[in-house]
């Protein structure tokens, strides 16, 4: 019996994910993999990696290999989930005694591993913890398994198997150190042909770390990959893209994802604000108008209108048809009672909204019916009439088809994970309130609502995008309804973490040979060459050819205060404007963004704080850029007389599209065929639009073709 057969048929696999599995193991048998030149099979976020390693298993299994370790996460959660895919995905073979899958800890003793089972394969699975580590290295100190043919598969690479920093405080509660030490000796056990392959979406650990070294003094420190294998989504896959890149078109759904949340709102239901006092009782009693909760609040709304919009567009008269169920994500501390004081606020909340009169009902989910409406006509999507939906909302209200369920143990998720591996959903509606057990691995079906509040002073890029649970498999009629909701500055960040992740695997798809990032830093006054260590900067800003570069979030000062220096602005151009693109020199440019950004300010009351433009990565973009070249001048693009707005989606976030996506952008990216271009797109700063009354330049930097990848990482 042939296993890769069996699975590729049993699921359907397409051609592009057999080629993937295929050139996998053939490269598993012609290269020396180990744990400093490991294999690796890179995937996205949410993407179907299991699924192809599952496939790569069932391949070496047809090749000759007898064992295959899958390492997961160190969660209980994760370790169920993989076993229960493995035996649904395999079940014949373990039917018919062909295949045996087991969890390492829960093998009782050694006679369990009878020379009948050892003449079969064996799927063991090991969390990356010490006392399993410890029972696998244990178990094979078998004589009859060391010489077998073994594939390791360790999945989320990038957790435990690779260090850069000893940390015992880390909320994964690991010595990393101690987990990869113990993966390196468990293969120095192995007598026979052994392959190694990391399975990972967070790869920069593997691809940016200088070669020929060892990190922070830790033995084990994978150099360089002995080969890679690109995952390409499937068709229905949702990522970074979506809420990143299509974001910025204000003609697409995409653009009306993302609604910010205040810091002080965050601080509010994160326990740090003296206010807060286990949710006093002032704004319980008062939670269906309670400033302090007013995006939560929001966020609970849109939930309860979007799933009920889609339950209507779902409805069938099929008695046997699975009815549509949706999530709501509320991850924002990993602090149990943190979690408890919010699943507490939400209950609430609900039982305010039980309690309310129709008509009253109606007026509250008005503004939520509005903000959906909006997206939904985007996507060209028909919906019901708002007094059908409110209907389905009633009912849902009055028959407690609402579900509230706070996840923060890795056992509730264990409990709380269907056959399939995925997050039940019980209910209707279900609301999911918890920390860190709610991120990676744990897969959720129609999330359409996310709302995230981790907000550290610095950001841990792997570990931020890991929590992005609404990356996945979406349908279009889902994502008209979906919202995310979070602060600017986590926005932000995660942005320019899309932008930076994405250009890695640009640079990988075109030559994994040459693929890498230059990093620069800032030292004082000076931008310096920087170590991949610095990955752990909050300000992290990836640019490359057409890459566009902007200030987001600024208000601008009166108009008394600025008037001069866009004066001074206008008549450093005039000498060389001869239409809407002209050439200026450096040093001239240079002293326009310096005076630009002295017409921001950042303020609390405009809720861009943390939000500040810093010009020194945006300088050295365009010195870089003018370097390679070989000129010294700044090609302009000069439009005036704009009227950009500076919130979007209706005053729910910043706007970030000064310059027209299907106008401006493409002049641009023609000019700058042979150097950068400035878009000095010059606004007339309406208080209609957010403004102060008062002129303003809005600058936009787009790179040159051909431009190298570079990587600024703050200070």
């Amino acid at each position: 019996m042939s296993f890769y057969k069996y699975i590729t048929e049993k699921r359907k696999d397409t051609p592009e994910l057999k080629k993937v599995m295929e050139s996998v193991v053939t490269d598993l048998n012609k290269y020396h993999t180990d744990d400093l030149k490991p294999g690796i099979l890179l995937g996205l976020i949410q993407s179907g990696k299991t699924r192809a390693f599952v496939g790569v298993i069932a391949k070496s299994f047809d090749e000759g290999y007898d064992i295959a370790v899958v390492l997961t996460k160190n969660s209980i959660a994760l370790v169920d989930q993989t076993i229960k895919r493995l035996k649904t995905e395999f079940e014949m073979p373990i039917e018919r005694n062909k295949l045996f899958v087991w969890d390492v800890i829960k093998i009782q003793e050694y006679d369990h591993l009878t020379g009948y089972i050892l003449s079969n394969k064996i799927i063991f699975v090991v969390k990356k913890e010490t006392k399993n580590m410890d029972k696998l290295l244990d178990i094979f100190k078998l004589e009859e398994l060391q010489s077998k043919k073994v594939l390791i598969i360790d999945d989320e690479a990038d957790q435990a198997s690779v260090s850069f920093v000893l940390d015992k405080t880390k909320e994964e509660g690991i010595d990393f150190a101690k987990i990869a030490t113990q993966i390196s000796n468990f293969r120095h056990l192995l007598k026979g042909k052994n392959s190694f392959l990391q399975v990972t979406a967070t790869p920069y650990s593997l691809y940016l770390q200088p070669k020929d070294s060892t990190l922070n003094q830790v033995e084990y420190a994978p150099i360089r990959p002995a080969f890679t294998h690109l995952l390409k989504p499937h068709a229905a896959y949702v990522g970074g893209k979506y809420y990143f890149e299509e974001s910025l078109d204000g003609h697409s759904p995409a653009s009306h994802i993302h609604i910010q949340v205040t810091d002080e709102e965050l601080n509010f239901l994160n326990g740090k604000t003296k206010t807060t006092q286990t949710y006093n009782k002032k704004v319980i009693d008062n939670v269906l108008a309670s400033k302090n909760i007013e995006k939560i609040r929001f966020s609970i709304f849109n939930f309860l209108v979007g799933g009920a919009i889609r339950q209507l567009q779902e409805n069938t008269d099929d008695f046997w048809s699975k009815p549509y169920h949706c999530a709501f994500v509320l991850h924002t501390s990993t602090t149990k009672i943190i979690h408890k004081q919010q699943k507490k606020l939400v209950i609430n909340l609900i039982k305010a909204l039980k309690t309310t009169e129709v008509n009253e009902l109606k007026e509250l989910l008005r503004p939520s019916y509005h903000n959906l409406a909006f997206s939904l006509q985007a996507a060209e999507k028909e919906f019901a009439h708002y007094d059908l939906i409110i209907e389905a909302i009633i009912n849902a209200l009055k028959n407690n088809h609402i579900g509230i369920v706070e996840v923060n143990s890795e056992n509730e998720v264990a409990e709380l994970l269907g056959l399939d591996g995925q997050l039940r959903l019980d209910n209707p509606f279900n609301i999911f309130v918890g920390g860190q057990s709610l991120d990676r691995g744990i897969t959720i079906d129609h999330l359409i609502g996310f709302f995230y509040g981790r907000n550290p002073n610095t950001f841990q890029m792997d570990t931020v995008l890991q929590h992005s649970r609404m990356y996945g498999n979406r349908s279009l009629e889902d994502l008209s309804v979906t919202r995310f909701y979070t602060s600017a500055r986590v926005y932000k960040s995660m942005r320019n973490m899309h932008v930076f992740d994405s250009d890695l695997r640009s640079n990988i798809e075109k030559d994994i040979k040459t693929a890498t990032a230059r990093f620069i830093a800032k030292e004082g006054n000076k931008i310096v060459p920087a170590g991949p260590n610095k990955l752990r900067a909050s300000e992290l800003i990836s640019f490359k050819e057409y890459s566009r570069l902007l200030p987001i979030g600024f208000q601008t000062k009166s108009h008394t205060d600025i008037k001069h220096s866009i004066e001074r602005i206008d008549n450093l151009i005039a000498p060389h404007k001869t239409g809407t693109n002209f050439r200026i020199n450096k040093d001239t440019a240079f002293e326009i963004i310096e005076l630009i950004r002295s017409t921001f300010t950042y303020e609390v009351k405009y809720q861009n704080k943390g939000l500040e433009w810093d010009i020194a990565p945006f300088l050295k973009a365009l010195e870089i850029a003018l370097d390679k070249n070989k000129t010294t001048d700044v090609i302009i693009y000069y439009q005036e007389n704009r009227s950009a707005s500076r919130l979007k989606n209706h005053g729910s976030s910043f706007g970030d599209a000064p310059d027209d996506g299907r106008t401006d952008l493409p002049i641009s990216k023609g000019l700058a065929e042979n150097g950068p271009v400035l878009m000095l797109l010059k606004q007339r700063g309406e208080e209609s639009s957010g403004w102060k009354n008062a002129p303003f330049y809005w600058p936009v930097l787009v790179m040159p073709k051909n431009m190298l990848n570079y990587v600024y990482c703050g200070e």
